[in-house]
């Protein structure tokens, strides 16, 4: 057994006395900077950092505004196949603040356990239907929207570094309550590690490449596994058998 001692003002200020949070030996990622990058808070270099707006139960319509709800966010690509609409009335209202845009990152911080917590995907696009729409489309309260400032860091990396398994241990050490919650004014102290924007843009091509060769091959397992199963269910069902 490992005791840990903490002040009491400390548990005030963090409002937390969960054992990972204090435990001296985590990883973090400010001990990690390479010596030829900088680092700074995901607050300093985002020009959006808050959650979206959820829609009273029972109040999504067949059709209306696009809404991207947790379903949506696979952590490897948004999935647009689920189709979640919103009033026009209800969108009206709550765009300000839950409105999305081409280069947003999409980050899951309410579930019923925190190790869905910090699942995240970038809208690389929108659909046919949200752009002929003028490009209108919002997102739930349970994910938070992060929009990062191109001044400062590119959105393609960013999601690449959020997405980090070490970066995810440290997302998950800012999750509060027994539900589970990410709050944004916490995200907003995630340490950020930034190379430059010429290493930024290799990162995010590599990261890029990868998801294509993966997506691919996962496409031609999937055919493979397909084909077998055919074949499976004509010994099954129709008795034939390969000679």
């Amino acid at each position: 057994m490992e005791i840990i001692l903490v002040d009491l003002e400390s548990v005030k200020k963090n409002g937390r006395m969960d054992y990972d949070f204090y435990n001296p030996n985590q990883t973090k990622i400010a001990d990690m900077v390479a010596k030829d990058f900088t680092k700074d808070k995901l607050g300093n270099i985002c020009l959006k950092n808050t959650t979206g707006k959820t829609a009273p139960r029972n109040s999504y319509p067949e059709l209306g505004k696009r809404i991207i709800k947790v379903k949506n966010i696979t952590g490897s690509g948004i999935n647009w196949e689920p189709h979640f609409f919103v009033t026009p009335e209800f969108y009206e209202k709550a765009k300000k603040k839950s409105q999305v845009q081409i280069g947003d990152i999409l980050m899951l911080c309410s579930a019923h356990s925190k190790v869905y917590i910090g699942r995240c995907d970038i809208i690389n696009y929108f659909p046919e239907e949200v752009i002929t729409d003028n490009s209108q489309c919002c997102c739930v309260g349970e994910l938070i929207i992060i929009r990062a400032n191109p001044q400062k860091i590119l959105p393609e990396y960013l999601i690449t570094f959020l997405r980090l398994p070490i970066v995810q241990e440290q997302i998950k050490l800012m999750v509060k309550g027994q539900s589970a919650h990410l709050y944004p004014k916490d995200l907003a102290n995630l340490d950020i590690i930034l190379p430059s924007k010429k290493i930024q843009e290799e990162i995010a091509i590599l990261n890029r490449e990868a998801h294509t060769e993966y997506f691919e091959k996962m496409k031609e397992a999937k055919g493979i596994l397909n084909k077998a199963r055919g074949k499976i269910i004509d010994i099954i069902l129709n008795g034939k058998r390969n000679k």
